[in-house]
């Protein structure tokens, strides 16, 4: 049972978009799908899709932005023409600024220097350019150190006007400064909750891509792996492109969930539950944007009826106001397990376990940061059984579909991960990479 609110207005006029049937005025559709409407009479686990779909807000000018590129200038970056792919990559990127944007250049070895502090681009366009030229590679990491000092620049003028976000660029391992993950990560966390939102770009194959995919994670941006540095360019391109389609920033879910209902998992996106209560980081949103959250829970037994999730999306700040949408997804109770599995919706039933198989894949990345290649590789195969084993596997149509793909796509991980034959590394981060962007849909 489904119960899905509208933003805006009624149905009167539909277009298409990415999907999703939306009113004329509606730019945010919100919705709740259960893959089971039915659910024992002894409770059970149940997975409900929470689906996002944004359109194109057409803005005649986009908003300003207020960017700091924090920019590692180690040693290494001198290896394979790192930092002329860099400087190359950063004087593209001042080229799409505009008067109005506030842009500031950080870069970090041992010491962290500001090249520009954070100030409107004018007509100075050109002066940047002259400091990027200047900038050469030097020194250890003080990674930390950098992304905090971006952070600072762009807290000077962070404001709801503007698109707050620093973008950090990393060849290596964090060796000076705060190195700890979970307080890097909690320092990114925090700036998120003021509306200034951290991409991470990790370049070769010596960085530490865990730490990278967590600040990115906790910072509410996108992450990025790159083998080679000649696609920098390319790579910020798609970064300035989005940041300059943002629609809402700061997005989390609210949830209240139903009595005796237990959230187990929100596959792939930090979540806190306290009691009856759930907060899921979705990031920013962007025009022409979708995400696909799959929510495991657990329901306790019982009879005839029971809400299981009511949810609002609220947003920090947003073209569309604060709140941009709610929904309620409900089950039934059957005593009957034949009348349980004939009320199934397979193609939601393919989207959950695709998902559980990505919680898998990470566990099999686990397992090579241990340096237990085997062991990762028998993960992966454990996750291809699992989904052989989906009630959705034998269906015809999308259902059926999704499990091969993905059956065929894990197969595809095994093969990468047996063909890695140094040290992992290669592997390790292509295959966390791809199943990071399946998982955000990006």
């Amino acid at each position: 049972m489904r119960i899905a609110a509208s933003l805006l207005l009624p149905l009167l006029l539909t277009v298409q978009s990415m999907g999703f049937t939306f009113p004329p005025r509606e730019k945010i559709r919100f919705e709740g799908h259960v893959s089971c409407p039915a659910v024992s009479t002894a409770g059970g686990r149940v997975f409900l899709r929470l689906s996002i779909a944004t359109r194109d807000h057409h803005r005649p000018e986009r908003r300003p932005v207020n960017l700091c590129v924090v920019l590692d200038r180690s040693g290494s970056m001198s290896e394979e023409s790192k930092m002329n792919y860099a400087r190359a990559a950063l004087v593209a990127l001042i080229d799409q600024l505009k008067r109005d944007d506030i842009f500031s250049l950080v870069i970090y070895d041992d010491v962290v220097e500001v090249v520009r502090a954070a100030a409107r681009v004018g007509s100075e366009k050109e002066r940047i350019r002259n400091l990027v030229e200047d900038i050469n590679p030097r020194g250890w990491t003080n990674l930390g150190g950098g992304m905090i000092e971006g952070f600072r620049q762009v807290e000077k003028n962070s404001c709801k006007e503007y698109v707050n976000r620093v973008i950090l660029l990393s060849d290596g391992l964090a060796n000076q400064g705060i190195t700890d993950p979970y307080r890097l990560q909690n320092i990114a966390r925090k700036q998120r909750n003021h509306s200034i939102s951290l991409s991470t770009i990790g370049v070769g194959l010596d960085y530490n891509e865990n730490l990278m995919v967590g600040l990115s994670e906790h910072g509410g941006g996108n992450y990025y792996f790159l083998e080679s540095s000649r696609n920098l360019a390319t790579v910020l391109r798609k970064e300035f492109d989005r940041l300059s389609d943002v629609m809402a920033q700061n997005v989390v879910i609210e949830l209240d969930l139903g009595r005796g209902v237990t959230l187990l998992d929100a596959i792939g996106y930090n979540h806190h539950a306290d009691g009856r209560s759930a907060q899921i980081a979705v990031g920013d949103l962007y025009g022409e944007d979708t995400r696909e959250i799959i929510l495991e829970l657990e329901v306790p037994p019982g009879a005839g009826s029971l809400t299981i999730a009511k949810g609002r999306l609220v947003a920090a700040a947003s073209s569309e106001g604060g709140d941009l949408g709610s929904f309620a997804s409900g089950i039934k109770y059957e005593a009957d397990a034949a009348a349980v599995d004939r009320q199934r919706d397979l193609e939601e039933q393919a989207k959950a376990d695709v998902a559980v198989s990505t919680r898998n894949v990470l566990k099999a990345m686990e397992m090579l940061d241990k340096g237990d290649k085997e062991e990762a590789s028998r993960t992966l195969a454990g996750a291809n059984e699992m989904l052989l084993a989906s009630p959705a596997a034998a269906a015809s149509g999308v259902a059926g579909s999704a499990i091969r793909d993905q059956v065929a796509r894990i197969k595809g991980y095994d093969e990468t991960l047996r063909s890695d034959d140094k040290d992992g590394r290669r592997a390790k981060k292509s295959i966390q990479y791809e199943n990071y962007q399946q998982q955000k849909q990006k």
